[in-house]
């Protein structure tokens, strides 16, 4: 038999969708819908620039000058000096990754960076991208100066494996773009991903991936704070707030 509306009885159209899917289906349109929209209209030069830096970069391994010139211009590790390090830092968060093909690195940088450039603008990508790949670099030194010996530790020989690619940057955009835009199911998806891969491969990669997602979180609190102190530095020096700003100015 059917209904009034001519719907079996137990088939009705307006049963409502478990929270979980709903929930997940909101964090994808909150995620890639502006993104999506910027790509049909060809407004990502980010995440169009940065993946012909990675098809660039990983040309030049082909021919004996070539990787000459990928190594003077990008190679970092744990044992190169520190002002190299910055000096190399935009080349090598595009260079290739040891363990990473390049189709690997051309997704990665393409739908995250394209993804954290419609959400929260270029400057804001590159600045948490850049810092995220220093720092986990940093981490990376501290980690292989600890030893062995420590929780943290690394053997000395992960002194001299390269520490080149674009990972580190991609796991802290993911995480900050996440926190952002308040999709919790991603991060824990993000988190839970990276915990497990350092778990079962505990090495420098592995654990510069979960500094990467701290640092993603942290960036991500620092810059609602940093607008209430700015607003509150504002209203402070404010003429209404009673602090005296000129040789004019009265107290209430």
């Amino acid at each position: 038999m059917s209904n009034v509306g001519g719907l079996r009885t137990g088939h009705g159209a307006g049963r409502p969708r478990p929270a979980w899917i709903t929930g997940t289906v909101a964090e994808a349109h909150r995620l890639t819908a502006e993104p999506l929209a910027r790509l049909r209209r060809g407004r990502l030069p980010l995440a169009f620039g940065s993946a012909a830096a990675v098809l660039v970069l990983w040309s030049l391994h082909f021919s004996a000058l070539g990787t000459y010139v990928l190594r003077l211009i990008s190679d970092v590790s744990a044992s190169t000096p520190f002002y190299l390090v910055i000096v190399r830092l935009p080349a090598s968060m595009y260079a290739p990754a040891p363990n990473l093909p390049v189709w690997g690195s051309l997704l990665q940088v393409f739908a995250v960076f394209g993804i954290a450039e419609a959400c929260v603008g270029r400057r804001r990508t590159l600045t948490v991208a850049l810092t995220a790949t220093f720092l986990c670099t940093l981490s990376g030194r501290i980690m292989c100066y600890l030893g062995p010996g420590t929780v943290v530790g690394l053997p000395w020989i992960s002194r001299y494996v390269s520490d080149t690619g674009p990972s580190a940057a991609v796991v802290a955009l993911v995480a900050y773009v996440c926190c952002v835009r308040r999709a919790p199911r991603a991060l824990t998806v993000l988190l839970t991903s990276m915990v497990t891969e350092v778990t079962l491969l505990p090495n420098l990669a592995g654990r510069e991936h979960v500094v990467a997602i701290a640092l993603g979180i942290i960036a991500a609190l620092s810059v609602p704070a940093a607008r209430r102190l700015r607003r509150a530095s504002r209203g402070a020096l404010s003429p209404d707030s009673g602090i005296v700003t000129d040789d004019h100015a009265v107290l209430p």
